[in-house]
């Protein structure tokens, strides 16, 4: 069956991987021919209000890499790189959370489609971190 989009991707730090995440892979996998994640190996180095993430870079992207619903993870640091990767990938679909709705982002005025995800699951890494934080506090 022919897939609605050619490329597409999503970019994040997809620290700790949640079942709100499997979801979102799914949904841009079944949308796409092939699937890219541009992951970040830490955004506070731009945005230091953000948290850190607990695995490195390296671990990150093993993770991803197993994920059978991802073609290819790209690692990136600064937006400007991003920026770049996104440019030169002959992308036809972005994925952003709708919580980006009305909100710029990098490489916005490249003009490639947007496909907003729904973030009515629940689940988000500041979520899970605090509810494995809490259970250690049992």
């Amino acid at each position: 069956m022919k897939k609605a989009y050619k490329r597409g991707f999503v970019a994040g730090n997809f620290d700790v991987v949640h079942p709100g995440y499997i979801q979102m892979f799914r949904t841009c996998k079944e949308l796409c021919e092939e699937f890219v994640v541009f992951l970040q190996t830490d955004p506070t180095v731009e945005r230091p209000e953000k948290l850190k993430p607990i695995f490195s870079t390296n671990e990150r992207k093993d993770l991803l890499d197993s994920i059978k619903f991802i073609d290819r993870v790209i690692t990136y640091t600064y937006e400007r790189e991003l920026y770049e990767l996104i440019e030169n990938g002959s992308f036809d679909l972005r994925f952003l959370g709708d919580d980006y709705k009305n909100k710029s982002y990098t490489a916005d005025d490249l003009g490639i489609e947007v496909y907003y995800l729904d973030r009515s699951h629940g689940w988000s890494a500041t979520k899970y971190k605090e509810l494995i934080a809490a259970s250690l506090r049992k």
